[in-house]
């Protein structure tokens, strides 16, 4: 179990320096695709059991990790984010989503960027260990 956590996990990583690489090299997509969610029932709750599913691996791998305190936080927070979008109305997820993706600039998304292939680095660097 702990082996397909971690490489859920390295995918996590591998995603976010992807996503970061979009939104500085075509913020259009990303805001695009930010907009998209909570738009169809299988989008929606394809986001959130994949948000849960990744909580739930950050948690088991936390045991075993000399960052077993962050890994638990962010699996946690994962896992209740996760639990709390699928209790709130599907149309207010799809309204959220759309105002951010409007309110977001691609300069936002170019700036925030650098942070999410650190991220994806970071957690990359650290389930390594």
């Amino acid at each position: 179990m702990e082996l397909v956590s971690k490489g859920i996990i390295i995918c996590f990583g591998v995603f976010l320096i992807y996503s970061g690489f979009l939104m500085f090299l075509n913020p259009e997509r990303a805001r695009t695709i930010i907009g998209k969610a909570g738009s169809t029932f299988v989008i929606n709750y394809g986001e959130l059991v994949t948000r849960l599913v990744l909580g739930i691996c950050f948690v088991i791998c936390a045991k075993m990790n000399p960052y077993e305190q962050y890994f638990s936080i962010f699996g946690y927070f994962l896992i209740i984010s996760a639990v709390i979008l699928m209790l709130t109305p599907m149309k207010m997820h799809h309204k959220f989503s759309t105002k951010a993706a409007e309110t977001l600039k691609p300069i936002y998304l170019r700036i925030c960027a650098p942070f999410s292939i650190a991220f994806g680095l970071l957690i990359l660097v650290a389930i390594m260990k």
